[in-house]
């Protein structure tokens, strides 16, 4: 009596190179995935309509000679946007953002605020500093009043500035507010933005 023959598909073990290939071929398409979140995310926050529309939700507010949108962020309950005049390099620039008092641990750890000032507003070197107290939403607070240098590249000389540092806290929410503007009329014209700014408060 014959036994009957069987087909049985022989196993083969997967080779490691055949794995390292899975491997790389599956860390490859999750790193053009982040690499096209990364894009699309970076072309939002330098988006210009979006950063004014960002800046306005928080403060009217107005720049001799115009004012354009260099960057604009809402990172969960954080809103952070960054406005400079339309000159080159820029002779006003406007820092405003809006965060919880109280903010969850992933906000918490992520320091957004200096980040984006340290790329988008040069580096501000402050030869002296002083409080003066001043008007900002109808309340009278103190404000950081620092002379100094703005430097935007290496390629750059540095020029004579002024920055205006506030802080407003009201109704569990902390409002931030850096003003820089350089050149020989400096003074004045942190003045004009300064007393320019109205606070928008949600209904």
């Amino acid at each position: 009596m014959k036994e009957e023959s069987t087909n049985v598909t022989p196993d083969y073990p997967v080779r490691v190179w055949e794995l390292l290939l899975i491997l790389l071929g599956a860390l490859g398409l999750v790193g053009t995935a982040l690499v096209g979140v990364a894009t699309k995310t970076l072309t939002n926050v330098l988006t210009p309509a979006r950063a004014e529309a960002i800046a306005k939700s928080l403060f009217d507010y107005q720049i001799p000679g115009g004012a354009k949108g260099v960057a604009g962020l809402n990172f969960g309950a954080k809103n952070i946007a960054i406005i400079t005049s339309k000159t080159s390099p820029p002779d006003v620039t406007l820092f405003v953002s809006k965060v919880p008092v109280v903010q969850s641990p992933d906000e918490d750890t992520v320091n957004l605020d200096d980040t984006l000032q340290e790329i988008f507003q040069g580096d501000f070197i402050p030869t002296d500093s002083k409080i003066e107290n001043k008007v900002l939403c109808g309340k009278t607070i103190p404000v950081s009043v620092q002379n100094g240098k703005q430097i935007f590249d290496e390629q750059t000389t540095p020029v004579p500035a002024i920055r205006y540092l506030v802080k407003i806290t009201d109704n569990g929410v902390e409002r931030n507010v850096s003003i820089i503007t350089n050149g020989e009329n400096a003074l004045p014209k942190i003045e004009k933005v300064f007393d320019s700014l109205r606070c928008r408060f949600e209904p």
